[in-house]
């Protein structure tokens, strides 16, 4: 099964996919898993996600990806495709080409994160090891990302479960016992993929 994680920076995502390295496969985020090696050619960040699904084949139990392989799609969104990011026709075409020919589908079960600002700055302050660049930016895409995740979760048939991120063990708890209690869904990732970008051409987010 293939997991992945999503939800505000500082929420807790790597903290808490450190506590399942025993039992799971964990695929860090983009920024992290090639720290160092330098962005090269086209599309790098983005056949980056595609290499990030890639590894999380490679176990025969359970992988959790750090952060969403498909990102660049709703990121790109809420920030209204600014000049720097790769506009919406490039970004979509990168991926639906990708899918057709296998190499990248929607992870089995999404896990998104909820807490409250308060907790999440908090949580920031506390963390002295990461310097989490963009940050105060980062909080502002927490509302849409949820309307994203919701659209997912109510119109697509990918499974996608909010969690509400207390503590460490509680939250632990919670999310071994959704993985649990999930059952793989044969998915049509073309035609969930096509419900997702229809939606998206036709939503304005732009923070």
């Amino acid at each position: 099964m293939v997991v992945c994680f999503e939800g505000p920076s500082a929420i807790g995502k790597t903290e808490l996919s450190k506590q399942l390295c025993h039992t799971s496969k964990i695929i860090p985020e983009v920024n992290i898993l090639y720290r160092g090696e330098g962005r090269k050619g086209e599309f790098w960040y983005y056949k980056k996600q595609v290499e990030r699904y890639q590894l999380s084949l490679e176990s025969n139990g359970r992988s959790i990806l750090d952060g969403d392989i498909f990102q660049p799609l709703w990121y790109n969104w809420i920030y209204g495709y600014p000049p720097e990011f790769y506009n919406k026709e490039e970004t979509q075409e990168f991926y639906i080409k990708e899918i057709r020919e296998n190499r990248i589908s929607f992870p089995d079960l999404y896990i998104v994160f909820m807490a409250s600002l308060e907790d999440i700055i908090t949580r920031k302050k506390n963390d002295i090891k990461r310097r989490r660049r963009g940050f105060e930016k980062h909080l502002k895409m927490i509302q849409p990302q949820q309307r994203y995740f919701r659209f997912l979760q109510k119109n697509t048939d990918i499974n996608v479960e909010f969690v509400e991120y207390k503590n460490i063990e509680s939250t632990k708890k919670k999310v071994l016992d959704i993985i649990e209690l999930t059952q793989k869904r044969e998915l049509s990732c073309e035609a969930n993929y096509n419900k997702i970008t229809k939606w998206l051409n036709q939503t304005v987010e732009n923070i």
